[in-house]
């Protein structure tokens, strides 16, 4: 990532953010996106075991036991919940747990922005639930109320002219180009390419080029 950052005047959610007692379901035509819980470990464990729907985490491996899976899911819950927009993707006809996303943080270390990703369970894929999904976590996220800030950003997120509206990114694998449609279909837009040592396991040190994606309200 690049080295160049500044200081800009924005706004960002209030923090701490509503707690997940607090957070009422998202209901979509097909979804219920709601927060997760700890009785949902063992479904959560059963996406993280899939080594399809963890190649775009930072260890790119499944995890080796429900242990690693029960640490993933402590972001979902509190306190976290103060720092985190994560839930849980369910099926309205059956309320299958099929995925997980939403932020996971709020000053992301590649740009400084919040930052979103998700993940779903492979026998889901093609069939639009990513973007119904973050399509509808995305109208939640901008409804929060907000609080002025002094933010420190990498500066080629500041587009043109210098506006220094809100924003929220997501970063991409510039080989993932399913992932990259959903992001561009909900109107994410391309700002930033870098290469970078991989932090993956089996790849550990190889080159990999990534894309920064941002969004605005």
């Amino acid at each position: 990532m690049e080295s160049s950052w500044t200081f800009v005047e924005t706004t960002i959610p209030r923090v701490p953010l509503p707690p997940n007692s607090e957070r009422e379901p998202i209901r979509t035509e097909r979804l219920v996106i709601r927060p997760m819980r700890e009785d949902d470990l063992l479904a959560y464990h059963g996406l993280r075991s899939q080594p399809e729907a963890m190649t775009g985490t930072m260890r790119g491996r499944p995890d080796r036991d429900v242990d690693e899976s029960r640490a993933a899911l402590r972001d979902f819950l509190s306190p976290n919940d103060e720092k985190t927009f994560l839930f849980g993707v369910f099926l309205a006809s059956t309320d299958e747990f099929i995925g997980e996303g939403g932020v996971h943080t709020l000053e992301s270390s590649t740009c400084g922005w919040p930052e979103i990703g998700y993940k779903f369970r492979k026998e889901f894929w093609g069939r639009g639930y990513a973007t119904e999904f973050l399509g509808a976590l995305l109208e939640a996220w901008w409804r929060l109320p907000r609080s002025n800030t002094r933010a420190h950003v990498a500066s080629s997120s500041i587009p043109k002219g210098g506006d220094t509206t809100e924003q929220v990114t997501a970063i991409a694998d510039v080989q993932n180009i399913g992932s990259r449609k959903v992001l561009e279909k909900l109107g994410f837009i391309r700002f930033v390419e870098w290469t970078e040592p991989d932090t993956q396991e089996h790849r550990l040190g190889e080159p990999v080029t990534l894309v920064g994606y941002r969004h605005v309200a």
